[in-house]
């Protein structure tokens, strides 16, 4: 049931031109889904959805970031999709590893980052070959996105959410309807929200410049959720 309600989801994604209504910066963002085909065959993380339809842990990121990636890692990709699982764990971006780390650390190795389902709360790809470069428009591209998170949510019904950063948790406050406090450390450090059947727990960017042992606290509250 789930799988086809995914299916439904992406269809709609296909013909989403949200993003595209809006001038100059937003004609950097691509649409992956118009290849459903495509949009299914990229062995990573953070598109290895009909994998994870049942977790307890939703992790969301900003956004997927480059195009150019996401085609390389497809073009890897075998016939018969072998290889998929091992283009996953190859994948060697510094976010992945430090979630891996940080998970298998704060759950004392009883968790790992492959129980998750992850997504974005932008759900197109940028063009070029940044990921920092600001060259969409971050809070109207998440704003844009909201209805399509909510509906993964809905579908993977998680017990955790857990939003990377400011505006994963931006989308998460306008889709349940409540307030970021005056900035992230504040909302990070003092918020674990309760909203209809999820918690929320909002953590730093496994990237950002933030003491190990304080990142790892803010980890150790998903565990007290999740058997």
């Amino acid at each position: 049931m789930k799988k086809e309600q995914f299916e439904v989801l992406l269809k709609q994604l296909k013909t989403c031109q949200k993003c595209m209504q809006y001038n100059c910066k937003e004609k950097n963002l691509i649409n992956l889904y118009k290849d459903l085909t495509f949009a299914k065959n990229i062995p990573s993380i953070w598109t290895d959805w009909f994998q994870h339809l049942n977790s307890k842990v939703m992790i969301i990121g900003q956004d997927w970031g480059p195009f150019i990636d996401m085609n390389e890692l497809n073009k890897k990709l075998l016939p018969d999709k072998s290889n998929w699982k091992e283009l996953i764990e190859s994948e060697k971006s510094h976010t992945k590893k430090l979630l891996e780390k940080n998970i298998e650390q704060s759950s004392n190795g009883k968790h790992t980052l492959q129980e998750a389902f992850i997504t974005n709360a932008i759900m197109c790809a940028r063009q070029g070959v940044s990921y920092r470069g600001n060259n969409i428009n971050l809070k109207q591209s998440t704003l844009n996105c909201c209805d399509y998170l909510k509906k993964q949510i809905d579908i993977v019904k998680p017990i955790v959410l857990v939003p990377l950063g400011y505006y994963p948790l931006v989308a998460l406050s306008k889709i349940y309807n409540f307030k970021i406090k005056k900035n992230l450390k504040e909302t990070i450090e003092t918020s674990i929200i309760k909203i209809e059947n999820y918690v929320i727990i909002p953590l730093y960017h496994p990237v950002a410049q933030i003491k190990k042992n304080e990142q790892l606290k803010q980890y150790n509250k998903i565990w007290e959720y999740i058997n």
